[in-house]
């Protein structure tokens, strides 16, 4: 298999984990939790909503742009990394705001959900899809980058 086809296929993967992890977990299996919590605000469920949308849009952009561009240039290849782990990006930033969480402690309709740990390390599957899914990205650019410059010396 060819870097450049490596690359295109790696972040692909991104973009699909993008559009496709975060709305099946919160809208299928932590509807409760979120959009069918009895707990939370209206604007609460809107914030739940948006980023639905922007899961769907990120992952959507770079999906097309993995179709449509004619040539994978580092421009491109980029763009596409950024757009399928910006989400991921902004999960893991929000998370280190004051009041938030990765988690489900004291939830009121979850009841104490505690996250797994190892060594002491509490472990959230949520960043850990985050992590995973920004790495895909990494390594997808990093390889259209080597097939570029493999490119430019022939």
């Amino acid at each position: 298999m060819s870097k450049k086809r490596l690359a295109k296929g790696l972040l692909a993967v991104a973009a699909l984990s993008t559009l496709i992890i975060p709305i099946v977990t919160d809208a299928v299996f932590l509807t409760n939790a979120h959009m069918n919590n009895p707990a939370w605000l209206p604007h609460a469920k809107l914030h739940c909503a948006m980023s639905f949308f922007a899961a769907a849009s990120l992952g959507l952009a770079a999906l097309a742009i993995l179709k449509v561009r004619p040539v994978s240039d580092r421009f491109s290849m980029g763009l596409a990394a950024f757009l399928g782990s910006a989400f991921w990006i902004g999960l893991i930033a929000s998370g280190l705001l004051p009041g938030t969480s990765y988690g489900f402690l004291n939830d009121p309709v979850l009841g104490n959900v505690t996250a797994p740990q190892v060594g002491g390390i509490s472990i959230y599957p949520n960043v850990m899809a985050a992590v995973v899914t920004i790495a895909i990205a990494l390594a997808g650019y990093w390889f259209a980058n080597q097939a570029e410059s493999a490119n430019q010396y022939r």
